[in-house]
């Protein structure tokens, strides 16, 4: 791929800033989002830069706090929301080290997917660092699970360097949504061309609920994937068949980069949501390595 200069030995960051703006997914607030080039091993950090003291949040698990179907961070009192899109973009594409400047309190939905992330990342292009790669190469078996709720994750240990998610997407003969599988090789490649486009969705019998509650009351079928009762799409076309179950997929990895570093081996997931990614990246978060994985031949 053009510009991919090191695909998993050492770290990357931006060349230049990458800037997007649109309204958040949840509280329909105009938010702009600018992506800045970050020295080597700070990692990913959020800086509010519409409150005065331009606090800093660092994408990590132990400032994600709890939240209805997204990923919220927060630190000193403040807070930046549903940034697991963005974070998946980041991961996805490799880059390890980004200082995003946000002016407002979610970051924008965009189309629902991370896609417009992704090519505002590969427009300002990625600059090869010298430190290595912060790395998770699972060890031994990990599963958490909620029994309640049919939902587990496995992290699974694999002998190559790479991070393959499986996810069951499942939730009964009563849903308007069929089962769907997917596994997939994460590379940058593979996660631009099947991951990065999948958007966010949902049922139409929890739309009314969820702008009962405030949220969302600006969306509509056009601005996300809603499935009517007969599994249908409302005023919207599906960009592949099992579109849902790869939009899980981009959620698992932009909840598991949280962990601090990128993750190499084997993620099964059924049902699971952010609840559960967030407790897996925690696990991760304990078992960094730091030694470099080999680079695949371009």
């Amino acid at each position: 791929m053009e510009g991919w200069k090191s695909e998993c030995g050492l770290q990357q960051t931006l060349a230049r800033p990458a800037v997007i703006s649109g309204r958040g997914l949840f509280h329909g607030v105009e938010a702009r989002v600018r992506m800045l080039p970050a020295p080597e091993n700070s990692g990913i950090v959020f800086r509010r830069v519409d409150l005065a003291d331009r606090p800093e949040i660092p994408a990590r698990t132990e400032f994600v706090i709890p939240g209805s179907r997204r990923t919220i961070l927060s630190a000193g009192g403040s807070t930046v929301e549903t940034v697991e899109h963005l974070l998946a973009a980041l991961a996805g594409l490799h880059v390890d080290n980004c200082l995003i400047e946000i002016r407002g309190p979610e970051v924008p939905a965009v189309d629902g997917s991370c896609l417009p992330f992704c090519e505002a990342i590969l427009e300002a292009g990625l600059n090869q660092q010298t430190a290595v790669r912060r790395v998770t190469c699972i060890g031994r078996c990990q599963r958490i699970s909620d029994p309640a709720a049919e939902q587990w994750l496995e992290a699974i240990p694999t002998l190559t360097g790479d991070l393959v998610v499986s996810y069951q997407l499942d939730y009964g003969d009563d849903s308007p949504l069929g089962r769907q599988s997917l596994a997939l090789s994460i590379t940058p490649e593979t996660f631009l061309h099947e991951i990065a486009a999948a958007r966010t969705f949902v049922m139409s019998a929890e739309v009314d609920a969820l702008q009962a509650q405030g949220y969302g009351r600006h969306l509509t079928g056009r601005d996300l994937v809603v499935f009517a009762a007969d599994g249908t799409v409302v005023d919207n076309r599906l960009r592949w068949p099992d579109e849902p179950v790869r939009h899980k997929i981009l959620d698992c990895i932009g909840d598991l980069s949280l962990s601090g570093a990128a993750v190499f081996g084997r993620i099964v997931a059924r049902r699971s949501g952010h609840k559960l990614n967030h407790v897996m990246a925690q696990i991760l978060s304990t078992t960094h390595t730091s030694s470099p994985v080999p680079a695949r031949a371009a």
